[in-house]
């Protein structure tokens, strides 16, 4: 009996002690306690049309690049629309997200080598190994969007990263061509002129300039009709030859002197008729809502 009393004598002071500890670390100052290791930052990747309306269709792929904030590629994810998407990458509390919409479907090289350099990552369109300076096909439906995270100020929200189109559409109707001609013979098609060949992770123009040269064909009516084209984004005015075998004329701007000018999601309409003096006109729509040109 006076053992076993002295034994607990001798074990109440460690369990003071290890009570004292565990009181210590509950407190409203936790710096000096050990903390759970945060889960990672919840995101969602969400498209809009060029007024701001969601958009739930237009991506076959999604590729999601993960920046640290040495802007060195940590990861690549291959991701859905409005998917929930965790992002979990332990020591980097600072990080850069870049998401491209449907650049993996042929008509461009996108980044793929883990530890690259934001700097030195490109949207590329792709060129023939020759001179010619316009691309062998146009850019697909490019989307894009970028956001910065700090993963323990947004652990605890979901973050959503928006994706905005970065092409424009253009089609364009010749009216009357063969007759301002005097043949169908001869080699008729239209080079549009010109934009950068690349776009940086910034989504900004880069590159060399290229030039475009769609499919083009007469329909019933005897129009020579574009089919709709995508290009790169750009500032500058463009131009379109149109060529019957040799350069027939360049078209700068409408009629009115409102020079060619497209915005990113939207699409370029131009309707050149050769009826006497050549007519020019213009019309900017609504992505996908090509310009029915009614004969007067």
């Amino acid at each position: 009996q006076k053992n076993k009393f002295r034994n607990c004598l001798q074990i109440l002071p460690v369990l003071f002690f290890m009570a004292f500890v565990s009181a210590s670390c509950i407190k409203d100052d936790l710096s000096g306690c050990p903390s759970p290791h945060v889960s990672g930052v919840t995101l969602q990747v969400k498209a809009f049309d060029a007024d701001g309306n969601r958009l739930t269709a237009d991506h076959k792929d999604i590729t999601l690049y993960v920046f640290n904030a040495d802007k060195t590629l940590l990861d690549i994810l291959h991701v859905s629309l409005s998917e929930l998407v965790t992002l979990d990458y332990p020591g980097h509390d600072n990080l850069k997200l870049v998401a491209w919409g449907n650049g993996r479907q042929g008509g461009q090289t996108l980044l793929t080598e883990a530890g690259d350099h934001l700097e030195t990552a490109f949207v590329s369109l792709i060129q023939p190994q020759t001179r010619i300076t316009y691309p062998s096909s146009s850019p697909d439906d490019l989307f894009y969007g970028t956001i910065d995270i700090q993963t323990s100020a947004d652990a605890l929200s979901a973050r959503e990263l928006p994706l905005r189109r970065k092409v424009s559409g253009v089609a364009v109707t010749a009216r009357r061509l063969k007759e301002y001609v005097g043949s169908s013979d001869g080699d008729f098609h239209y080079i549009l002129r010109k934009t950068g060949s690349m776009l940086d992770f910034y989504g900004l123009p880069n590159g060399t300039d290229v030039s475009y040269r769609p499919g083009a064909s007469f329909n019933d009516r005897g129009d020579f009709v574009s089919s709709t084209f995508n290009i790169l984004p750009t500032d500058e005015e463009l131009r379109i030859d149109i060529y019957t075998g040799v350069a027939q004329t360049t078209i700068i701007s409408d009629s009115n002197g409102k020079p060619l000018r497209v915005a990113e999601g939207r699409l370029l309409n131009v309707l050149v008729d050769f009826d006497g003096a050549i007519n020019v006109e213009i019309k900017v729509t609504d992505w996908g809502k090509e310009e029915i040109w009614k004969e007067f």
